[in-house]
């Protein structure tokens, strides 16, 4: 088993060739990961979907789906993390680069008792059930570029994770959130990013960031589109990168107060705002 987990599962289901005494070590593997080869046009879809449906072992540690164009947009990819939940996963990472809308991930998901580390990237649309939901034992979440049902189920999400410390957060123009609202007590590492340009918004288009992390210790702050930044105290803060192109309130020189080690890359604007209210950074 051990020599298994140092190839790829692709390399792994291979050996069933070997002997007898090979056919079946590969279907207790612990770790999966399926990617599909950019430089390839066949997806590995179906072979994920065949091997999925072999692969017997009670208890899967981690699971890796990263699929590209190439998959057909047919393909009922929810099935896979919900045979991961029903297998007591603890690393799920799920990206998917189809053509199609994006998809809601199974409900089992948000349910997983067992689920430690969470990524989903790209054509994934987070719907998290307004039902009773919790992920008790998440501590480590990446939302990539993801399409979100609203603001709410945004705020249902990040509320359900109850002992989450580390949020790793990116968005593009595809999401649909206009308040994003980080209200995580047990978070200790902040990272955002948006990539969305400082000129593609207008009017009323202008979106909202609000970020209440009492415990947080680092925070990774790159707001380049055209935003608002409403930061609330962070009274255990010890390392901040804060690059705002964007507005703030007085809440963010405040905020860092506490800071130990601090780099900064502010607009002209922001440095005018900053001083104008009366802040030292």
């Amino acid at each position: 088993m051990q020599i298994l987990l140092l190839v790829s599962t692709k390399d792994a289901v291979a050996t069933t060739v070997l002997s007898k005494r090979w056919r079946f070590i590969w279907t207790m593997m612990p770790r999966l990961e399926y990617k599909d080869d950019k430089k390839s046009k066949q997806s590995i879809w179906l072979f994920l979907d065949q091997s999925l449906q072999l692969h017997k072992a009670p208890v899967l540690h981690s699971l890796c789906i990263k699929l590209g164009s190439q998959c057909p947009v047919d393909v009922e990819v929810g099935k896979w993390v919900a045979k991961a939940v029903d297998r007591f996963v603890r690393k799920l990472k799920f990206k998917l680069l189809w053509s199609a809308d994006p998809i809601s991930l199974p409900k089992s998901l948000y349910t997983c008792e067992t689920l430690v580390k969470l990524k989903i990237s790209d054509k994934v649309l987070t719907d998290f059930p307004s039902s009773p939901a919790c992920l008790p034992s998440l501590k480590k979440l990446n939302l990539i570029n993801v399409v979100y049902k609203d603001d709410a189920s945004l705020i249902r999400f990040l509320s359900s994770c109850s002992v989450i410390e580390k949020l790793r957060v990116e968005r593009e123009g595809n999401d649909n959130i206009k308040n994003f609202n980080v209200i995580v007590p047990s978070l200790h590492d902040l990272t955002y990013t948006d990539y969305n340009d400082i000129y593609s918004y207008v009017g009323n288009s202008v979106r909202f960031l609000v970020i209440d992390t009492p415990a947080v210790k680092y925070i990774h702050l790159t707001n380049c589109s055209k935003q608002y930044c409403l930061i609330k105290n962070m009274p255990c803060l010890d390392r901040a990168y804060i690059s705002v192109h964007t507005y703030a309130d007085d809440k963010l020189p405040r905020s860092l107060s506490s800071v130990l080690f601090l780099e900064l890359d502010l607009a002209d604007e922001m440095v005018a705002f900053s001083i104008s209210c009366d802040h030292i950074f």
